[in-house]
C-alpha cells in the first residue's frame, strides 16, 4: 500500500462564520430497514449535516443533559441507543433528523467507562445490547482469520446477492476480503500484535442491523498480557443501506463496507495494546480513521471529518467532550497523517507499543525521540503544515494537502506595522490561530515583532512570509516562558503578505488570549533599541572584531549598506550617515 498515494478528489468549498467547508456532493443515505421499525431517511449535504445535527436525537439529548434534565448516566446510555437502537430511544428524544454514525464504537465505551452511573435497568439493558447476537450461519475467511456471522431471513438479513453462485452471500464475501485485507497489512505489513483470542482461531465479526451505525467493536474479557489487553468482537450493518456518499468506484455502500472493515478491526487491533478511551478517544478513533484510509485509500470517506478539524483551528486537538455534536475524535485523524509522512508510519505502531505502559501523550514523546523531537515541538510543525491544504497546497507538505480544506484564518491586518491585536476566537490547549497580515511597502526596515500570550499556559510561534503566491521557509520565533516573543522580519516589505501563527503547545486551559505589536526598526538599529546612534556604531564594531552578539533580531541589521554582509564598511557607513549627512541604510530596501 502506497500511502503517499494522492487523490484528486473533487473539492469545494462553502463559507459559513467564516468557515471553509468541505463537500463532495450530497449524503446519499437510503432506507434502513430492521423488523420493529422504517426509517424515511433525508438526503443532506456536508454544508446541511451542520445545521440538521442541532435537531438530531444526539443533539437533543445533549440539549437535555446541559439543562439538567437528565443525568451524566442517563445521558452516555441514550447516545448509545440513539445510535445502536433508535426504536428503543424515550420519546422525546426520538428525531426524524437521522444522520448515520461511522463507528458505534465510542458511544459503547463511553458507556462502560461511566457504568456506575447508570441506573440498574440501564445497566441491564446495556449487558443485553454488549451479548454477542444470535446467527445462524457462518463463513470462514479465505485467509482463515475471520468467522463471519450472518443471517438470510429475520430482522438481520443481508442482501441475498450470490453472482458466484458459492453458496454464501456475496455481501459477507465481501466482508471477508476486506477484513482479511486489514489482517495482513496490520499484521503482516506493519507489525502490528493480532487481537487477543477467545476460544478458537478466528476473530468474530457479527452482520447484523446496527442501527445508524457503520458498525461497532465490543470490548469483552482481558487477555493474558502483562499490559491492558483485550478480547474484542466486531459488528458491522448488514445492508450498508446507510452508507454515506463516497469515492469508492464500485459504490458508495461497498466503500462504506470496505472502511468499515479497516476501521472497527483496527480498534480490535488497538485493544491488544491498550484499552484507551475518555480522554484518549480523540486518538483512539483518529488512528483508527488513518488507518482505514491507508488501508483503502480509494474510498476518501474521511474527508467528510475535515470540515469539523480545519474550521475550528483554535480548538483543543484533544478534545472529546461531545461525541454526538461533532466529529472532532474522527477529524483527528490529520494528527496522525502528519506524524506518518512526516515520519514514517510506523511511528503510529511505536505510540501504541508504548501506550501499553505510559499515558498517550508522553508514549507520543517517546515515540518522537529517535527522530530527534518531542511532541510539543512536532505540534507547533503540525499547525504549520495545516496551513498549506486547497488552494494553498505546497508539496512539501500534506501529499493529498491540495483535496483537504482551507485551514479557518482567524483575522486579518490589513497593515504592517499594526498594534493593539487581539484574537477573535483565543485558541484553547494544543491548538492555534492564524492571522493573515499585509506589509506596508512603504516602511523601510525591519518588522520587529512583539507577541504577549497568557502566561498561565506554553505558547509557540511561527510565521510564513508570501511573495508571489509562493510561501518562503517557515521561520519559529523563540517564546520565553512568560509567553512573550521579540523576533523581526528583516525584508518583511518584500513580501506580498505574512501569516502569523500563534500555538498553544501546552495541554490546558481554554480561550488563552494574547496581545500583538509590531514596529519598525530602522536598517542599522544593530542593537535592536528602536533608533540609531553611537551605540549601534558599538555594537557592531564589538560584533566584529570582540566576539560580541550578533545584531539583534536579525543578522543583517548590522548590514548598513546592504551589500549582503557585516563589515568594517557598514562601520564607515553608519558614521557617514549618522555625522556627515550620508545617505540612510539601504535607502532602495534590502536586497530583493
Amino acid at each position: 500500500m502506497n500511502l503517499l498515494h494522492r487523490r484528486t478528489a473533487e473539492r469545494a468549498r462553502l463559507t459559513d462564520r467564516g468557515f471553509v467547508l468541505m463537500t463532495r456532493g450530497y449524503m446519499k443515505v437510503l432506507a434502513v430497514i430492521c423488523a420493529f421499525i422504517i426509517f424515511a431517511i433525508p438526503v443532506y449535504s456536508v454544508a446541511e449535516q451542520l445545521q440538521v445535527k442541532s435537531g438530531s436525537s444526539l443533539a437533543l439529548i445533549d440539549k437535555a443533559y446541559i439543562k439538567g434534565e437528565i443525568s451524566r448516566g442517563d445521558k452516555v446510555f441514550y447516545e448509545m441507543q440513539a445510535v445502536l437502537y433508535p426504536q428503543q430511544l424515550p420519546a422525546e428524544f426520538q428525531s426524524n433528523i437521522v444522520m448515520p454514525v461511522r463507528s458505534g464504537t465510542p458511544y459503547i465505551n463511553n458507556v462502560l467507562d461511566n457504568w456506575n452511573l447508570l441506573d440498574s435497568d440501564q445497566q441491564a439493558a446495556a449487558t443485553a445490547y454488549f451479548n454477542r447476537p444470535p446467527a445462524h450461519k457462518y463463513h470462514i475467511s479465505p485467509d482463515s482469520s475471520f468467522m463471519i456471522h450472518y443471517d438470510t431471513s429475520g430482522s438481520n438479513t443481508v442482501p441475498p446477492e450470490d453472482l458466484d453462485s458459492n453458496g454464501v452471500p456475496d455481501y459477507v464475501d465481501r466482508i471477508a476480503l476486506y477484513a482479511d485485507s486489514s489482517c495482513r497489512f496490520y499484521h503482516d505489513g506493519l507489525g502490528y500484535l493480532p487481537p487477543p483470542s477467545d476460544t478458537d482461531d478466528y476473530y468474530d465479526i457479527y452482520v447484523r442491523f446496527t442501527g445508524l451505525t457503520y458498525g461497532s467493536t465490543y470490548k469483552e474479557a482481558a487477555g493474558d498480557s502483562s499490559w491492558d489487553d483485550f478480547m474484542s468482537y466486531m459488528e458491522i450493518h448488514n445492508t450498508m443501506s446507510i452508507a454515506s456518499e463516497n469515492d469508492d468506484p464500485e459504490s458508495d455502500s461497498i466503500g462504506a463496507l470496505k472502511i468499515t472493515c479497516a476501521h472497527e478491526y483496527y480498534h480490535a487491533t488497538q485493544m491488544a495494546y491498550a484499552f484507551r478511551t475518555g480522554p484518549d478517544m480523540w486518538w483512539t478513533e483518529g488512528t483508527a480513521v488513518f488507518m482505514e484510509d491507508v488501508v483503502f485509500d480509494v474510498v476518501n470517506d474521511n474527508y467528510i471529518f475535515l470540515p469539523y478539524f480545519f474550521n475550528y483551528p483554535d480548538t483543543f486537538l484533544i478534545d472529546t467532550s461531545v461525541y454526538g455534536a461533532s466529529w472532532h475524535d474522527y477529524s483527528t485523524f490529520v494528527w496522525p497523517t502528519y506524524l506518518a509522512e512526516k515520519y514514517g508510519i510506523d511511528i503510529v505502531r511505536h505510540i501504541w507499543e508504548y501506550m501499553r505502559f505510559y499515558a498517550t501523550l508522553p508514549s507520543m514523546d517517546s515515540a518522537l525521540t529517535p527522530n530527534g523531537t518531542d511532541f510539543t515541538s512536532s505540534l507547533q510543525e503540525f499547525t504549520v503544515w495545516n496551513y498549506f491544504t486547497g488552494d494553498q497546497y505546497n508539496s512539501d507538505y500534506y501529499v493529498e494537502g491540495a483535496s483537504y480544506p482551507l485551514v479557518s484564518v482567524d483575522h486579518q491586518i490589513l497593515a504592517c506595522p499594526f498594534s493593539g491585536d487581539v484574537p477573535v476566537d483565543a485558541p484553547d490547549g494544543f491548538a492555534s490561530n492564524y492571522i493573515t497580515a499585509y506589509p506596508n511597502s512603504v516602511d523601510n526596515g525591519m518588522l520587529k515583532l512583539n507577541f504577549d500570550g497568557a502566561n498561565i499556559v506554553k505558547w509557540g510561534f511561527s510565521y510564513i512570509v508570501f511573495k508571489n503566491d509562493s510561501g518562503l521557509p517557515v521561520i519559529n520565533c523563540e517564546v520565553d516562558l512568560t509567553g512573550k516573543t521579540k523576533c523581526g522580519i528583516y525584508d518583511y516589505a518584500n513580501y506580498d503578505s505574512i501569516v502569523f501563527i500563534p500555538c498553544v503547545i501546552s495541554q490546558w486551559q481554554d480561550d488563552n488570549s494574547y496581545l500583538f505589536d509590531s514596529e519598525v526598526l530602522s536598517f542599522g538599529d544593530a542593537d535592536g533599541s528602536g533608533e540609531m546612534n553611537i551605540f549601534d556604531i558599538t555594537y557592531i564594531i564589538t560584533f566584529l572584531y570582540l566576539g560580541g552578539p550578533d545584531p539583534k533580531y536579525d543578522y543583517y541589521m548590522g548590514d548598513v549598506n546592504c551589500d549582503g554582509s557585516v563589515n568594517i564598511f557598514d562601520v564607515s557607513y553608519l558614521i557617514t550617515y549618522l555625522y556627515r549627512d550620508g545617505p540612510e541604510p539601504c535607502p532602495d530596501g534590502p536586497p530583493q
